[in-house]
């Protein structure tokens, strides 16, 4: 009996160790993972949801026009209004990279966002490759209210 239980614990040992040494194929970094349009599933401004995507109504419901082109790197394509009504919608172009494969950083952006120099930062979580991320603002947006503002994307 003593003999089959230590071949047993033996025969399991070797399993987890084949098993935990195997390699997996390392993820691609962030900056990879990106590269698509978005469109919006959610927003939260301060802590309220103002946008739900197929809500039948919200808050902000201009933020359904929303898109995030990081599909041509490095050229990035933002659309986006105040949400409200979306009547000022604007497009901005510029630049985009990764840095530290959690920090998306949108620069050169023409016209410039209110309040922002041409350079709106965001912390990336949550990322699942071709279907969605979040993305966290750095910095409040002037054009809200001063807000701090967390997008669901869907890719």
């Amino acid at each position: 009996m003593k003999t089959t239980l230590l071949a047993s614990l033996f025969a399991g040992v070797i399993a987890l160790v084949f098993a935990t040494g195997c390699s997996t194929t390392p993820q691609p970094p962030n900056a990879d993972r990106l590269k698509r349009s978005y469109t919006l599933v959610s927003v939260i401004e301060n802590g309220t949801v103002v946008y739900l995507e197929g809500a039948p109504s919200n808050i902000k419901p201009g933020y359904a026009q929303f898109s995030l082109d990081l599909s041509a790197p490095p050229t990035v394509r933002y659309r986006l209004s105040d949400g409200t009504s979306g009547a000022d919608l604007t497009t901005f172009a510029g630049t985009y990279r990764v840095q530290n494969d959690n920090t998306l950083i949108l620069e050169g952006l023409n016209p410039q966002p209110t309040g922002t120099n041409g350079t709106i930062t965001f912390t990336i979580s949550d990322l699942i490759d071709g279907t969605s991320v979040t993305l966290t603002r750095t910095t409040s947006d002037q054009k809200t209210g001063n807000t701090m503002n967390v997008y669901k994307l869907r890719g």
